[in-house]
Order: structure tokens, then sequence, then C-alpha cells
């Protein structure tokens, strides 16, 4: 068989232009879905209490009820990802989130004020459950998917804080439709996210390898997955505490003025949107277990810094406040690539969507205890709630130079092939397949 000739010269470029126009829509799409969700958040409560006749207590009891039936999404979602593909559901989270929004224009009454938030929440968590698998899928193998796991959490950090700061100018004005007007500018968000991404669904490779065995629980039956799962839920608590507990500190220990709590979520969403793909670019060229020790460090020098700005007084507490945010935005951005990087490696490939989808579980973990971790703690003392943050932080370091000397087969070849590729996934200049082999440009060379 003779060899293959190199691509010309304007094919070559045709199709790097049309992957970067994949790019840019993927990323136009993770954008506003971020913003689309983002406006959930700020709006789960407030918008019932001025639109409805329901006690505020009763509206806290159903939307943390409609939490709950979106436990079980995670493990059905991954099955369902690595068998039909990650990206068909990701399309159908954007749509149910998008039809939730509409619900919130005519739920009135206690049980479709239910259904409407429980069919968010089911979007949501589907949504997250297999949007990493998906980008895994479009990056394959490499410094690209460090790239686009950053870009998922600097459009999920962006995305909250551009709604809770449209959701705060829109409050001021006058009168209960500019309720209605939210909604539907979030349901039109995410109208627009299902369209951005319809060319990256049809330009995906399936996860799936043709005659692999799709057994059921392998994931609960992987040891080493299972401790880094425990290790994240640390992690994840870690992750949520400036956003949980710094408006409570200000407000409560310190005594002070409500804006800069403001100014320290704002600063922290800023940075991670800011430095993301520059800190997962510099993460990719080390060992990943090794960066998720130095997130570890980062966050015990954060939580002793929150410690002793909860138990002093105001002017004493600015300092310590700013150099957190500083640690935490550091800790955030070296985690949240790296760790999302690891599971995929990790898994076998065609059961990358459950391990993905399963990870999710860590994060509902912690935002299920996080509240009750620093509730309970923080009436014995302020600083009591970041000190046991801390030693649990200290605990993981260790545990996970065990976990990272414990080398699975995926993260090997991983590392094999980022060793190999130094050009982010796309073949160098003057590359020749070898005889009998034909260049696919959509994948890394050999």
């Amino acid at each position: 068989m003779l060899p293959c000739s190199p691509l010309p010269r304007r094919s070559s470029m045709s199709v790097h232009s049309g992957r970067r126009a994949v790019d840019a829509s993927l990323t136009a799409s993770l954008v506003f879905v971020s913003i689309g969700s983002g406006l959930f958040l700020p709006l789960s409560l407030v918008f019932f209490v001025e639109l409805t006749d329901i006690r505020l207590s009763m509206l806290g009891v159903l939307v943390g009820l409609a939490g709950f039936t979106s436990v079980p999404v995670p493990a059905v979602a991954g099955r369902l990802a690595d068998r039909y593909g990650a990206r068909r559901l990701v399309l159908i989270a954007q749509g149910i989130q998008a039809l939730a929004y509409l619900g919130y224009a005519v739920a009135r009454d206690p049980l479709s004020v239910f259904a409407v938030t429980a069919i968010m929440s089911i979007g949501g968590r589907l949504f997250w459950s297999t949007i990493f698998a998906a980008l895994a899928d479009h990056a394959q193998y490499g410094p690209r998917q460090q790239h686009w796991f950053a870009m998922a959490n600097i459009a999920r950090t962006a995305g909250i804080a551009a709604g809770g700061i449209i959701t705060g100018i829109a409050l001021t004005i006058p009168g209960t439709r500019v309720y209605i007007v939210l909604a539907l500018l979030a349901a039109g968000c995410l109208a627009v996210s299902v369209l951005l991404m319809l060319p990256v669904a049809r330009s995906r490779a399936r996860a799936r390898i043709p005659g692999a065995s799709h057994a059921q629980g392998t994931v609960l039956r992987d040891g080493r997955f299972l401790g880094l799962l425990s290790t994240n839920v640390v992690f994840a608590i870690s992750t949520l505490l400036l956003g949980l507990t710094v408006p409570v500190v200000m407000n409560t220990a310190l005594d002070g003025p409500g804006w800069v709590s403001s100014v320290v979520l704002v600063g922290n969403a800023l940075l991670i949107s800011g430095f993301g793909i520059i800190g997962a670019r510099q993460a990719g060229r080390r060992e990943p277990f090794a960066v998720l020790r130095t997130a570890a460090v980062a966050w015990v020098a954060g939580c002793a810094l929150l410690a002793f700005a909860a138990s002093s007084a105001l002017p004493f507490a600015v300092a310590p406040l700013a150099a957190a945010v500083l640690v935490f935005s550091l800790a955030e951005i070296l985690h949240a690539p790296t760790s999302v990087a690891i599971v995929s490696n990790m898994a076998p490939e065609a059961e990358r969507g459950d391990y993905l989808a399963v990870w999710q579980y860590s994060f509902m973990a912690a935002e299920i205890g996080g509240p009750i971790l620093f509730g309970t703690l923080f009436t014995l003392h302020h600083s009591a709630p970041f000190l046991v943050v801390l030693a649990l932080n200290l605990v993981t370091i260790p545990a996970l130079r065990i976990l990272g000397r414990q080398r699975g087969r995926g993260l090997a070849e991983h590392q094999e092939r980022v060793e190999d590729d130094s050009t982010l996934g796309r073949p160098s200049a003057g590359w020749v397949a070898p005889p009998g082999r034909c260049p696919d440009p959509w994948k890394p060379a050999p």
C-alpha cells in the first residue's frame, strides 16, 4: 500500500478553520448556558416569593425537596452518555432547563412550583453530569482536555457572577413583570446554547469503542477512583467555602457592610475567569496529583486566613480576606481542570461518561454537607469551620500521594500522549503519515 501524502495546504487550513469555528461555537454555548443557569440561583426563592402567596418557609422546603429529585441523575446519565453519546444528553439537559424557565412564568401553586423547580434541578444535574464527558470527546487526549475543562469551570463561575449581577440590577426595577422577563431571558440563553452546541454534536467522535463491553458498576469497583472521589468531597467543600461563609462572617462575626462580601465574591470570580486558562496550561505541564497537592496546600493557607479573619475585628480582617481570595482562586484554578482530567484519563474509554458523571456526587455531597458543617461549627466558634476544613485538606495531601503512586493504565496512556503531543492535539507542520495510514487532522498525531 502506498503511503498517504500530506494534506494539501489549503485543505489543512480549511480543516483548522472549521475546528476553530466549532471551538468558538462550543465556547459560546458554555457562556450562554452558564448565564442562564446563573440566573437560577438568585431567582430560585425570590422569584416565587414575589409572584406567589406561598410562605418563605414552605418555599424553602419545596426547593430543598426538589433538589433531591436529581440525586439519581449522575448514576443514570453516565451510562446513557457512554451508550448514546454525551453531547446528545447535554443538548437534552439544556432544553430541559429552558422549558423549566418557561414553567416559572406560570407556576403559582405549591405543586407547580415544586414541579418546575424539580425539572430545573434535574436539567442542571444532567448538564453537569455529561458536559465534561462531552468536552473530553471533543478534546480527545492531551493538553486540549485541560483547556476545555478549565473553560467549563470559567464559564460556570462567570455565569453565576453574571446571573447575580443581572438579577441584582433587574430587581431594582419596580413591579413584578421584571421577574417574568428574567425567566424568559434565562430560557432564551439556554435555547441559544442549544443552537450553538449543535455543530459540536455533529462533529463529535463517539466515546464508545466498537465491541467494548459496558459492564454495570465498574466505576464502583474501582478503589483508586473511589479514593479520589472521597478526597474530592473535601476539595468541593473548599470550593464552596468562600461563597457559603463570607457573607455570614461579614454580617455576624465582623458586623461589616454587605458590599464587602460582594467585592470578595466578584474578585474570586474575576480571578478564576481571568487566569483559569493560564493556570490550566501551567498545571498540564506538571504531574497531576502534584497539582492537586498544591491546590490542597493553597486551601490550607486560605482556611487559616479565613479563620484569623473570622475571629478578629473588621479593620484587621480586610488584609486576610483579600489574601484568602487570592489563594482560594489559585486553588480552584489548579484543582478544577486537573481533577476532571485525572478522572477522564483514569476511566476506561468505553466508560468515561460513567466515571465523570459519578464524579459529580462529590460536589453533591459538598452541597449538602457543607452548609451543615458550617452552620454547626460556626455556632461553636467563628473560626471552627475553617480550622476543620484546613485539617481535612491536610489529610488529603498524603492521601493524594498514595493515590498518585497507584498508576492506572488510563493515566499512563494520557501522560504518554501529553509527552508526545506538543501541539495541543493538532498535527505539526510537515507531518507525514506512516505508510498505510492517512492523517486525521481531528486527532493528535501518533
